[in-house]
C-alpha cells in the first residue's frame, strides 16, 4: 500500500512538472522571459506557486530546462532525420555540411526554438548558457569529427581544440538567425560563407570507396534520447 501511495505521489509530482514546463514555455515565447512571472506560470499550469518552487529554485531554473529541452530536441530529433534523408552516396563529408543545414534550417522553422534562442542569453547569462549549449554541442562535434578523421575526409586535427573552436563558430549562427527580421535570408547569407570556412579542414579522401559511409552520432543521439529524459526526473516527489 505504501509503495503504490508513493507511486501515485512521484506520478503526480511528474505531472506537475511537465504542466509547469508546459505553460513555461508557452509564456516565455508568448510574452518573453522577464515579463514571465512564477505566479504566471503557476496560474498557468494549475499548480500552486509552492508546487513550482518545489520542482525549480527560480524562474531561470525553469526557462534552463525549457531552453535544454529545445536544444535536445534539435540534437536528438532533427539530425538523425536529416541524416537518414541524405543521398546513399554522400560522402561522410557531405552528410555533415547536410546536418549543419538542417540545423539552421530547423531555427528558420521552428518560431518556438528561434524565440528561445533569442531570450536565451537575458535569460539565463553568458556562462550559463554557454553551460547547456557546451554540454549538447561539444559531445557532438568531437564524435563527428572522430568519424571524418577516421573516413579520411578531415585533415589530422586535434580533436578537442578542434571541437572547441567549431563550437565558437557554430554558436554564432543562431543568434544570428534568432535576431534577423528574416530568418531564411539570415541562413542564405549565413551557411555559404559557414561552408566556405568548414571547407578548410576538408580533404579528400585517399581511397575512394568510403562514400557510402554513414556518420553514426545520429544514431547514437537518437538512442541516447530515451537515457536522457531519465537523467532529469524530478528534482523531489
Amino acid at each position: 500500500m505504501r509503495g503504490g501511495s508513493e507511486s501515485r505521489r512521484e506520478k503526480h509530482a511528474e505531472l506537475t512538472r511537465t504542466a509547469v514546463l508546459d505553460a513555461a514555455r508557452t509564456l516565455f515565447v508568448a510574452k518573453g522571459f522577464e515579463a514571465t512571472s512564477v505566479d504566471d506560470i503557476a496560474e498557468a499550469s494549475q499548480s500552486s506557486k509552492g508546487a513550482v518552487y518545489y520542482h525549480f529554485r527560480d524562474k531561470q531554473a525553469i526557462f534552463a530546462e525549457v531552453f535544454r529541452a529545445s536544444q535536445a530536441t534539435i540534437m536528438q530529433s532533427v539530425l538523425p532525420s536529416s541524416l537518414e534523408a541524405v543521398p546513399e552516396d554522400a560522402s561522410p563529408w557531405e552528410q555533415a555540411l547536410l546536418a549543419i543545414s538542417a540545423i539552421l534550417q530547423c531555427y528558420v522553422e521552428d518560431d518556438v526554438a528561434r524565440v528561445l534562442l533569442r531570450e536565451s542569453a537575458g535569460a539565463l547569462g553568458w556562462h550559463r548558457k554557454q553551460e547547456l549549449d557546451e554540454e549538447l554541442a561539444l559531445p557532438l562535434l568531437r564524435a563527428v569529427l572522430s568519424e571524418l578523421i577516421d573516413a579520411g575526409e578531415l585533415k589530422p586535427v586535434p580533436v578537442a581544440v578542434t571541437a572547441e573552436l567549431l563550437y565558437a563558430l557554430l554558436s554564432k549562427t543562431g543568434p544570428l538567425i534568432a535576431a534577423a527580421e528574416d530568418a531564411a535570408q539570415a541562413v542564405t547569407e549565413i551557411e555559404p560563407v559557414l561552408f566556405m570556412l568548414l571547407n578548410g579542414l576538408h580533404r579528400e579522401p585517399s581511397t575512394p570507396d568510403g562514400g557510402n559511409t554513414r556518420l553514426r552520432f545520429a544514431a547514437r543521439q537518437q538512442q541516447d534520447a530515451p537515457a536522457e529524459a531519465e537523467r532529469t526526473p524530478p528534482e523531489s516527489g
